[in-house]
């Protein structure tokens, strides 16, 4: 009797141990991606034959093959068989590696940077009365959140006044900037869903 192709099969996990074959999550990560099982062979240096059935379901695998299947998909154990959403690690990244960029005269920005994430994380201070001298514009949208003080966010011409804790989103596309009207600084946090900086 053949095997069921894992792509047809449902989730058989096992109710006693608890986590899904190691064979399915191959599977459904490696269609995800578009690997085949030659790549991901290479990647982790187990055999083809060895990693086609796992994915069948005839063989089980070690826990340091696991971990080096894992690996290949950007994962540890825990997060390959479903334990945690993410990387059992958390990704730091301290203040003084992030790049600042001085905006304008009393505007310093702080960048994240982390292609795995899909968008950039901007931290801007403004000093008192300043602000940006030119309006943005650029793909994707922007979510803003003002973390300090007032500013006041210019989108396509209107000018909308941001307290601590008020937040805006918008498409980037539209002319828009930032200014601080205020004798007190302030802050900002932006969240970029796409790539500027």
């Amino acid at each position: 009797m053949a095997a069921q192709d894992p792509s047809t099969r449902t989730s058989s996990r096992d109710p006693e141990l608890g986590f899904p074959p190691p064979g399915e999550v191959l599977h459904r990560l490696r269609a995800q991606r578009g690997m085949s099982l030659r790549q991901v062979a290479a990647e982790c240096g187990l055999s083809v034959s060895f990693l086609a059935s796992l994915e069948r379901g005839e063989t089980d695998i070690a826990l340091e093959r696991l971990g080096r299947l894992a690996k290949v998909f950007g994962h540890d154990v825990g997060s390959f068989l479903g334990f945690s959403r993410g990387r059992a690690t958390p990704s730091v990244y301290p203040r003084e590696e992030q790049e600042t960029l001085n905006r304008a005269p009393g505007v310093v920005y702080r960048v994240l940077r982390a292609p795995e994430l899909g968008y950039q994380v901007v931290t801007g201070d403004f000093a008192p009365h300043s602000g940006l001298v030119e309006d943005l514009q650029h793909e994707g949208t922007d979510l803003v959140m003002v973390t300090r003080g007032t500013l006041v966010a210019r989108y396509n011409g209107v000018d909308h006044e941001l307290r601590a804790g008020d937040r805006i989103q918008w498409a980037a596309g539209h002319p828009h900037t930032f200014r601080n009207d205020g004798d007190e600084p302030a802050q900002m946090v932006v969240v970029l869903f796409s790539s500027l900086y």
